[in-house]
């Protein structure tokens, strides 16, 4: 599990500026909003207005971002021209898939987790594929999910050991992080953006993990899905 670690960070490592444009010219702009909406004292219907503004736009805003990423992953190991922009491009051709997809992978993960934490956990390993199979094979968003719990068959807990492993310190760094600034009395606009940014960045190890399993089991699922 190192050796998978340490490739995963060494691809990070190595393509971190693209990595990191791309979450900027992407993510920037509504992570900005979303920290002003915040940080910041405004009317009752002004803010309820921005709210639900930044509330919606996430379900476009992170399928966009995840499938600039997918786009730019596969330039990167097929020794493609690194054009960010086409990575973007592709990825708002493939956006209304991803974005259908998303919603219905969050929701079946959302329901798994209400019933019990490991159904939550398999269900949202199984269909982890999905934007893979929509950006790379251009599949609709169900037949996304279906490949990917196919695919996934039998390796479920081989993906989700070290998908948690990553993310979960991830996930309570940021936490900590957060509350640190907050005791401190130094968590206002301007720090809870470069935070923000910064684990926005940090947090593609988790896709580009996925990616390397993804890789790894995909001629499978191409027989399976013959």
């Amino acid at each position: 599990m190192f050796g998978l670690f340490k490739d995963v960070i060494i691809f990070f490592r190595d393509n971190i500026r693209s990595i990191s444009f791309l979450t900027l010219y992407i993510e920037f702009p509504y992570i900005l909003v979303q920290n002003f909406e915040y940080f910041t004292e405004l009317p009752a219907g002004i803010s309820s207005l921005l709210s639900m503004i930044v509330f919606v736009a996430i379900f476009f805003i992170y399928p966009l971002s995840t499938g600039a990423q997918i786009s730019l992953y596969y330039k990167i190991i097929n020794g493609s021209n690194l054009d960010l922009m086409k990575c973007i491009s592709e990825s708002k051709k493939n956006l209304t898939n991803l974005v259908i997809g998303t919603f219905i992978y969050l929701l079946l993960t959302f329901l798994g987790l209400i019933v019990f934490i490991i159904p939550g956990i398999v269900i949202g390993i199984r269909l982890s594929f999905y934007c893979f199979l929509i950006v790379y094979e251009n599949y609709q968003p169900l037949e996304a999910l279906r490949g990917s719990y196919q695919i996934t068959k039998g390796c479920t807990w081989q993906i989700a050991y070290p998908f948690l492993v990553l993310s979960i310190p991830i996930v309570v760094i940021n936490i900590l992080i957060q509350e640190f600034f907050i005791r401190i009395g130094l968590y206002n606009i301007f720090s809870g953006t470069i935070m923000d940014l910064f684990f926005s960045i940090v947090g593609w190890l988790s896709l580009i993990l996925l990616f390397r399993f993804y890789c790894l089991y995909k001629d499978k699922g191409e027989l399976i899905l013959r």
